[in-house]
């Protein structure tokens, strides 16, 4: 009885997945993978948090300053973001080439296939890593009879970049109008998602440059006030008394203020997207479509 009952249950779970899926949803309800992100950021910020009390407590036991535990939890709590940044930038401009392969890899397929629905699943072996997923989650809504737009919409989704936008614009606007022009189309999008690229790695190759030495700077002070501190007493006696802690609150707050402020700098700009659903991607394409 179990055993059937736990089929009947498995059952009824794969055929609301297969309908989720084909409407172009998740299939973990929204809600649930929110829910999901907020516990791994509440986890990371604890454990961040946990961290840089640790370190506090040993800097401010290793300098006898409170003020100096202080600026070591700020400085290992900010830290992290500032790292962060190159990263985020690193990863987007890689999306950007991923993006330009794969629409170099549609356009050589649109040239040998009969029509987009067969081009898309021809590029699924060779696509970039970071856009397997995406593109597998597409061709599986389009076998489930998935409406275009929707499966193009959350294939965009799922990338989050506007350069994915362009290139699904394009294809919605292909298959409206069944007209040859697919291969040209992505030829002129490929060109122009290179240039883009190679725009962005000067960007990231200059903003690099300025993050190593901010970083070399904002370490070798660090390094020149710790050992100052701990062997070189004699040097920084006056910090001992409450005055001094006064100044050195004083100059621990420009540091830190330095250090936001560098997070600032370094953060990557924003790249609004165009799209944000399915119906958004129909009125972009009946755009182009009135415009041309």
């Amino acid at each position: 009885m179990a055993l059937f009952l736990g089929s009947v249950l498995a059952a009824c779970l794969g055929v609301v997945g297969v309908v989720r899926t084909a409407r172009g949803k998740n299939l973990l309800p929204a809600r649930a993978a929110a829910a999901r992100r907020k516990v791994v950021d509440r986890q990371e910020t604890a454990r961040s948090i946990t961290i840089a009390l640790i370190v506090g407590v040993v800097v401010g036991i290793l300098t006898r300053w409170p003020v100096a535990g202080l600026m070591a939890v700020a400085v290992v709590i900010l830290w992290p973001r500032l790292a962060r940044s190159g990263a985020i930038e690193k990863h987007s401009v890689a999306k950007i080439e991923a993006i330009a392969t794969w629409t170099e890899s549609l356009r050589d397929a649109a040239a040998s296939q009969s029509g987009l629905e067969q081009a898309l699943p021809a590029t699924l072996d060779g696509a970039p890593a970071i856009l397997r997923r995406p593109l597998r989650n597409l061709v599986n809504a389009l076998d489930l009879r998935t409406p275009l737009p929707v499966a193009l919409t959350q294939f965009a989704d799922e990338v989050d970049d506007r350069g994915a936008d362009k290139v699904v614009i394009a294809l919605s606007l292909t298959a409206q109008q069944r007209a040859g022009s697919l291969k040209r189309v992505l030829t002129t999008l490929a060109s122009n998602t290179r240039a883009e690229l190679e725009m962005r790695r000067k960007v990231l190759t200059e903003r690099n440059g300025v993050r190593r030495q901010s970083n070399q700077v904002a370490i070798g002070l660090l390094a020149l006030a710790g050992l100052q501190a701990v062997f070189l007493r004699g040097w920084v006696e006056p910090y001992n008394s409450v005055y001094g802690q006064m100044v050195l609150a004083v100059l621990c707050a420009v540091y830190v203020a330095l250090l936001v402020r560098l997070q600032r700098l370094a953060a990557p700009e924003p790249h609004p997207r165009f799209l944000s659903g399915a119906d958004a991607l129909v009125e972009a394409a009946n755009r182009e479509v009135v415009a041309r």
